[in-house]
């Protein structure tokens, strides 16, 4: 420790030298680093050391060598010297603290991506380092392949060394296996399709590819995800005219092993779509053994036109759903429809129909989503010939899928039909039969009768207003509030208050009813003593039925006798809220009321 303190103090003397032969910082700055820079050696010679001590000193270099970066701007001078020297600096201080410091991946890391600016040379070691301590974590493995092999390719033997060890430690990894794969697509790629090695029949590319295929097959035993597969598969499309038979080799090995998993089939039918056709459907697939997949021929890429390869993907789909006949399969099946006709620019008419062939056949399945019920009764409202279609359809439905949601639907089709019948009609059946989780049913069909504004509207919005007030569900208290609001401004001050004294005192307990009560009181123009007394009476009410663990009640009680009470009120009220509240709660009360009193001061 003493030499490597010794040796870098020692370098620092020419470096400010160099800052005061260019005037980039001043005596007195100059004087400044020598001193920040003697303390920081001295934190990093402690006996009890610490990573921070380290770090707070790879900071300040850091910092320091932006500092010079940017002189270099401003004074149009270049300073590679002294930055050359810090970087150095740096270098050891990581290479110290991770000889003493091995466990912490954090410092590994900034070192590396510190080293591949300013010493790519040094990045491979350091990785080698790294995984003496961390080759328990796969992806440190990948890292330090991908940068060796994007550093020098050339280097390919050593790249595929660290991934043959990484493989030994980590054989089922999916990032690993995955790294190694198209490492190897690339040289294959690379590699010359016409030249032949040696006496060898098989041209330089044929062998690259049979590398690829063996660790393809080494990777079959150990993992079993489709997602791998297809990420492989989607590697392979990079190069798609080389890789037709090791592609067709994989979805092989798919089916065989997922073939009831929809995500394969949506692949399959994706590929079809972006023309990924490994050849027509009638024809025979090459299944002869004596050749691995890389050495059968290539052949050409079928070129197919955006209809047929649209007609293909549609198949595809056509067959899994009949296959699994489950609703995720459907989904997917839908939301491609969906996704196709999001560009309608070209074979508008034939996207058109997929679509509407896929909703009306994922109906009659009886599996197809809310979701897309939902698409399929804005594809039929449009037109007002297809709103009855539309009811129909939703009706139907509604009795493989009796969700919130799937009643919604049907509501909104007949509130855009204005069937009143009918949407009464739904409503005493979702009153009679759904739970609490109805409540936005209920605030749609009352949205819909206070739009009205007719005697019917007015009639229907008493009846169904009452049996919501008179519901025990404690969710429905917001349509207690809502029915005080709609008499207040719809009927009269009166017949609101009269109804809140009734409802406030009907469990279960609102606080949100007597908060809305409070600020229609609040509303009020003019006010006299029987306005004042109502309005007390919210925040009575208030106090009494949750004064125990509700601090912001007492403080609005007092705000409102404040400013517009009684004054006299106030002590009483105090005392009352802190023998009324739990102990837990009387700080909470004592903050609050501090904070709303500050407010009305600064306010005043």
């Amino acid at each position: 420790m003493g030499e490597f303190i010794a040796e870098m103090q020692e370098r620092l003397l020419p470096e400010y030298e160099q800052m005061k032969h260019y005037n980039v910082f001043t005596p007195d700055q100059v004087r400044e680093i020598v001193s920040r820079r003697e303390r920081l050696f001295l934190k990093i010679t402690k006996s009890h050391l610490a990573v921070g001590d380290y770090l707070e000193f790879i900071v300040y270099e850091k910092q320091m060598y932006k500092t010079l970066s940017d002189k270099e701007k401003m004074m149009h001078i270049k300073l590679t010297g002294l930055k050359n020297s810090i970087s150095i600096r740096i270098m050891r201080l990581y290479r110290e603290v991770l000889g003493k410091f091995t466990h912490d991946r954090r410092l590994w890391s900034n070192w590396i991506k510190f080293s591949k600016k300013s010493g790519p040379q040094e990045v491979a070691g350091i990785y080698e380092k790294m995984l003496l301590y961390h080759g328990d974590d796969p992806n440190f493995w990948v890292d330090a392949a991908l940068w060796l092999y994007e550093y020098n390719r050339l280097n390919i033997d050593r790249v595929k060394d660290i991934l043959l060890r990484g493989l030994q430690r980590h054989p089922d990894s999916e990032a690993l296996n995955k790294c190694f794969f198209d490492i190897l697509l690339k040289e294959a790629a690379r590699a010359d399709p016409e030249k032949n090695l040696a006496e060898n029949t098989l041209s330089e590319q044929d062998i690259k590819l049979e590398r690829v295929e063996a660790v393809y097959r080494n990777s079959m035993a150990n993992i079993t995800s489709l997602d791998y597969f297809v990420k492989l598969l989607e590697s392979c499309e990079d190069h798609h005219e080389m890789t037709v038979k090791l592609q067709r080799l994989i979805i092989d090995d798919m089916q065989e092993k997922f073939p009831r998993e929809p995500g394969l089939w949506d692949l399959a039918a994706q590929r079809e779509l972006r023309g990924y056709h490994l050849g027509d459907p009638d024809e025979e697939p090459d299944n002869s053994e004596e050749e691995p997949a890389s050495k059968k021929s290539r052949p050409a890429t079928n070129v197919r036109s955006l209809k047929r390869r649209i007609q293909l993907c549609v198949t595809v789909y056509k067959s899994a759903v009949e296959v699994l006949q489950t609703q995720d399969m459907w989904s997917l099946y839908l939301d491609a429809m969906l996704a196709l006709n999001s560009d309608g620019k070209a074979e508008r008419a034939l996207k058109q129909q997929c679509l509407a062939d896929a909703l009306q056949d994922g109906h009659r399945s009886k599996l197809m989503h809310v979701r897309h019920y939902a698409t399929l009764r804005k594809m039929l409202s449009s037109a007002p010939s297809g709103r009855e279609a539309a009811v129909t359809i939703l009706t139907e439905a509604l009795k493989n899928d009796a969700s919130v949601e799937m009643h919604q639907l049907l509501l909104a089709t007949h509130v855009q039909n204005d069937s009143e019948s009918l949407i009464y009609e739904l409503f005493n059946k979702i009153q009679k039969t759904m739970g609490p989780e109805a409540l936005p049913l209920w605030q749609s069909v009352i949205l819909y009768y206070r739009t009205r504004q007719d005697s019917l509207g007015k009639k229907r919005l008493e009846e169904i207003y009452k049996l919501a007030t008179a519901s025990v569900w404690p969710e429905f208290a917001e349509l207690r509030s809502d029915y005080l609001q709609y008499l207040w401004h719809a009927e009269s001050v009166d017949a609101a208050r009269t109804e809140y004294a009734k409802l406030a005192l009907q469990p279960p307990m609102s606080l949100q009813l007597h908060r809305q009560m409070a600020h229609l009181e609040s509303s009020l123009a003019v006010r006299d003593k029987a306005a004042i007394k109502s309005w007390r009476m919210c925040y009575e009410f208030m106090a009494v039925y949750f004064g125990k663990t509700e601090p912001s009640i007492w403080v609005e009680y007092l705000t409102f006798e404040r400013d517009h009470g009684e004054t006299k009120n106030l002590s009483l009220l105090t005392q009352r809220a802190l023998t009324t509240l739990e102990p837990r709660y009387v700080p909470a009360f004592e903050a609050e009321r501090a904070l709303a009193y500050v407010g009305a001061a600064l306010v005043g």
